[in-house]
Order: structure tokens, then sequence, then C-alpha cells
């Protein structure tokens, strides 16, 4: 039992910044605090925990450790088992995208796609518009002012579908919407009978660096809209607190 509950041990101070005490720790893991002491002691002696005073907090060891797992994996191969997991949940397809160099286009690098006979379906590398694209919109709502108005500049807003938003004045709520909410909803933007839902994935440093995104057929989104949008900020939010982020 002693190397479980290190593990969970760690988990738990990973999630609280201001640290615990012995008690608290005990409590939390439902461990009695005598036989919680020796692991607690091993841990700090090898350099995994740190304590000032009464409370214990995460170790330099524990974030070398954590650096050098992430140092040798790429943002697909992290985020990878957290696509799986949600298309496990929904029955949707999942999907990872970035924004393009150009900064007006999305690409899907990776993609778990549904096992239902009518399914959301997108190739690897398949470019999607900022302006129409559920991804796209989360990248655009985390663009600066200035950065969104070079785009606007340099793009034409044309109607791919009725939906499409095209008019600047109605994009700029949906990208309000957008950063209120943490996830983008969108219901036959990009092509008619499809929806997306999409949510950013932050690294340490709080910058935006991917968006992870369900997609499905139009009809399946529109009678329960909410379990995709929980399902999609779930999975942005576990893909970015692996890769560090703790703020939001």
């Amino acid at each position: 039992m002693v190397l479980p509950r290190a593990f969970a041990l760690l988990r738990l101070l990973a999630d609280t910044q201001q640290g615990l005490t012995l008690s608290a720790i005990a409590t939390s893991l439902d461990v009695p605090k005598s036989s919680l002491s020796s692991t607690l002691k091993a841990l700090t002696d090898q350099g995994f925990l740190s304590r000032k005073g009464t409370l214990y907090y995460l170790g330099g060891e524990a974030y070398a450790l954590a650096s050098t797992i992430l140092a040798g994996r790429t943002i697909r191969q992290i985020a990878r088992p957290y696509l799986q997991q949600t298309m496990a949940l929904t029955g949707e397809t999942v999907l990872l995208a970035q924004l393009d160099e150009d900064e007006k286009y999305v690409s899907y690098i990776d993609t778990v796609e549904s096992g239902k006979s009518i399914r959301f379906s997108a190739p690897i590398a398949a470019r999607r518009g900022l302006f129409c694209s559920a991804p796209g919109h989360v990248f655009l709502a985390h663009m600066g002012d200035r950065q969104r108005e070079a785009y606007y500049r340099d793009i034409r807003l044309e109607k791919m579908t009725a939906a499409t938003p095209t008019d600047r004045i109605e994009l700029e709520r949906i990208l309000n919407d957008t950063r209120n909410r943490g996830v983008s909803v969108t219901m036959g933007v990009y092509s008619e009978d499809a929806a997306g839902f999409a949510a950013p994935i932050y690294n340490s440093d709080g910058n935006l660096v991917a968006a992870v995104t369900i997609g499905m057929p139009l009809a399946r989104a529109a009678r329960e809209p909410e379990k995709y949008v929980e399902a999609v900020f779930k999975a942005g939010s576990d893909i970015s607190k692996v890769l560090g982020y703790s703020q939001g």
C-alpha cells in the first residue's frame, strides 16, 4: 500500500498550492497519521516533498521529475489519453487542434473517431477558418485586440452556411461569450449538419497551446448540449493540468 499512498499524496499536494498539514493529509487520504508519517518522511528525505513548519509541499524533485517526463512528449501524446476518455464518455468524435503559423486557420493534429455509424469525421491536418469553427473561436477569443484586428483585415468573413457569423459585431459577441463561458459552441456554422464544442488547453505559463473539440451531428448536439459543454471543458482542464496550468 505504500506506493499507491505515495502517488495519492503527491497528487493531493499538486492540487494544493498552500500546503497541507499531516492531519489534513491524513483526513483527505483516509489514512491514519501514524502510518502516514513514514511516507511523508521518506518523500521529504528524497526531495519529493518539502516542509515548512507544519505544512508539506511538493519538493524540487517532484517538479524535476514532471519536467523530465513532459520534455520528451508532444502535446499530441499528452492529450491522446484524454481524447480517448472523452470519446468513451460522450460516444462522439474528439479532436485536438492547434493554431497555424499564419494565425488564420486551425489544423486538427489528432482525432479519436466515434464508433457510431453516423458521426463527425475530419482527417488529420484538415484546416478550418477561425471565424467558422469551434476551435477557431477559442483561438480568436484569446487573441489581443490588435492581433484580432489584424486578422479581420486579412480575412474575408464568408458564409459557409446560413449560421456562419459574417458580421464583426455578431462574431465579437460570440467570442465574448466564449471567453466568459470557457467553451466555444458552434451549431451548423461550418457545415449545416455538424456541431462543435471546443475548450482551450493552456501550458504552465498560462499560454493557449491547443484546443480540444467534440464534433458530432447537429441533431445529437441539440438534444443535450450541456453534456458536451461539460465534457469538453473537463477535457481541456485535465490536459491543461498535466501541462502544469493551475491558474483557472
